[in-house]
């Protein structure tokens, strides 16, 4: 009997370990993928088991792994977080800010960011290579091809952190960065998935290629314009006004 006892011990190690390794490799995909942004929250430890259908310590071993390979960083009482990749300050020496950044109403994320882009579309304008144009255009293709909201609204970010990119200002690239943390956030997805209807999704395709097209022709009022009455659009959808 201790044959058949030590294999199905052997199996079920197995089993976890498949388990942990498939967690791990599918929140690496959507960190890869800037599904979940850099300073982002990973929705709740419940959520992620009703997500991958796991058990709770199955779950915890997947969030080690990544918190030793520096992909998470985990806050007691908090959650986790992907992992800054970049050279900027860790989250926690400005956790104040970035709290209220996470925090924010998407009115108020809309507010900023109609202040924001319409500024960066026109300095995209005149600043932007004929690459990052490229770039656009490319993220516009995707986008269209989506086949799912989710999948659209990975494109759709790419899209518009490549014109911020373009303006070539990294003070405000550093700002829309911070944004998209709240963006990022899964209220926010869930929200977005509620909200764009194939309609909306046809409309803000539309207004995506016009601003791309204003870009090209290097027009920075009609780029300015055109970005800002996406914006409302969008902002009319989630929040009403």
């Amino acid at each position: 009997m201790d044959q058949p006892i030590a294999f199905s011990q052997q199996s079920a190690r197995a089993r976890a370990a498949s388990a942990v390794a498939a967690i791990v490799e599918r929140i690496e995909a959507n960190i890869e993928s800037a599904f979940w942004a850099p300073g982002s929250r990973l929705p709740t430890e419940r959520e992620l088991e009703e997500e991958f259908g796991v058990a709770r310590n199955t779950l915890r071993k997947g969030l080690k792994r990544l918190e030793e390979q520096g992909k998470i960083v985990r806050h007691v009482g908090r959650g986790s977080f992907v992992a800054e990749t970049s050279s900027r300050p860790p989250m926690s020496d400005a956790q104040g800010l970035l709290d209220r950044v996470i925090g924010s109403s998407p009115a108020e994320v809309m507010e900023v960011r109609l202040v924001l882009e319409p500024w960066a579309a026109s300095l995209a304008a005149v600043r932007a290579t004929a690459n990052d144009i490229a770039q656009m255009r490319d993220c516009n293709m995707h986008a269209e091809a989506a086949s799912s909201v989710q999948e659209f609204e990975i494109w759709d970010g790419r899209l518009h952190q490549c014109i911020i990119a373009s303006a070539k200002n990294e003070l405000l690239y550093g700002l829309y960065e911070a944004i998209n943390m709240a963006r990022n956030q899964p209220e926010w997805l869930k929200l977005k998935e509620r909200t764009v209807t194939p309609a909306r999704r046809a409309t803000y395709e539309g207004h995506h290629r016009q601003l791309v097209d204003a870009l090209g022709e290097r027009d920075a009022e009609r780029s300015a314009n055109e970005i800002r009455s996406h914006l409302l659009a969008v902002r009319l959808s989630l929040v009403g006004f």
